[in-house]
């Protein structure tokens, strides 16, 4: 499935993609259910909604194709981002990729913003970077749990613009919370993609990852490029802190480009398969 917040009558609503590419509101797919998509996986009806959508969606669901998409959600508990985890954007700042333990880093809502808006660059802090990354997103209560079970514990993907004050990072690396948490430093959507029907195009570690800028592919790598992988990732952080249904841990980023007002980034996860733009401003 693919899920995806929109606005409606001024409140956002979690709707599901239909199989004619159609929006449905999830609670009127699926009656009773929340209209949020945290809600949604806090109550773990995941699998409920499929069976909904597999079942048939009347009209009456379908949601204004002219509604506008939003960011999935504002408010999770946690953004929690990886540091150099492919050895070629390592290189970019000078650096060696970590390989005894990844670096990681959090972030605050106030830098969400969803697909379409602007990614703002801050007056007089020098260069600043997007880097396109795959986000996991949890879907239950995550804690201590193996590399094995991880990914377990995963609804889906979802594309992410991650952006870097680059300036004032190769300053000190130790000021990474500080150039993380600009307003509009986190865009992410438009779809969680359901890990099911991410996997369906093939092995994570095969999927494509690319920053794309001015239309023109600046880095690509696929998931098996990274250090760590994804369940290696969600398991190592996990001994330390759990994770609760709506958090998103972006796994690091094939290549960041500068970017400048005018601009506009993307994130390619695969060929097609999903992507998130943003313009610059």
């Amino acid at each position: 499935m693919r899920l995806r917040t929109v606005l409606l009558d001024d409140h956002p609503l979690a709707c599901v993609a239909l199989p004619d590419c159609r929006l449905a509101r999830v609670d009127k797919v699926l009656p009773g259910a929340p209209t949020d998509l945290v809600a949604l996986l806090e109550t773990g009806s995941l699998d409920e909604l499929a069976v909904a959508v597999d079942t048939g969606v009347t009209d009456d669901a379908c949601v204004p194709a002219d509604a506008p998409v939003l960011a999935p959600w504002k408010h999770p508990r946690k953004i929690f981002g990886i540091g150099l985890n492919y050895g070629a954007h390592a290189g970019d700042l000078g650096e060696t990729a970590p390989r005894t333990t990844p670096a990681s880093f959090l972030k605050g809502d106030h830098t969400i913003v969803g697909p379409g808006e602007p990614i703002v660059v801050p007056p007089d802090i020098g260069k600043v970077t997007s880097e396109a990354e795959l986000g996991l997103v949890i879907g239950k209560i995550c804690y201590q749990v193996s590399v094995e079970e991880a990914m377990s514990y995963v609804a889906g993907i979802v594309p992410i613009l991650d952006q870097t004050a680059e300036a004032i990072l190769l300053e000190n690396p130790r000021y990474l919370t500080r150039v993380k948490n600009y307003p509009t430093f986190f865009a992410f959507g438009p779809d969680l993609i359901t890990l099911d029907e991410a996997l369906a195009y093939g092995p994570l570690e095969s999927l494509r990852v690319a920053t794309i800028h001015n239309g023109a592919v600046h880095r690509e790598d696929t998931v098996s490029g990274m250090t760590f992988s994804p369940a290696e990732l969600l398991s190592f952080h996990s001994q330390v802190m759990p994770f609760y249904p709506g958090d998103t841990l972006s796994t690091g980023t094939p290549g960041a480009v500068g970017i400048e007002p005018g601009d506009t980034v993307r994130c390619e996860l695969g060929t097609g398969f999903a992507e998130l733009t943003n313009p610059v401003a």
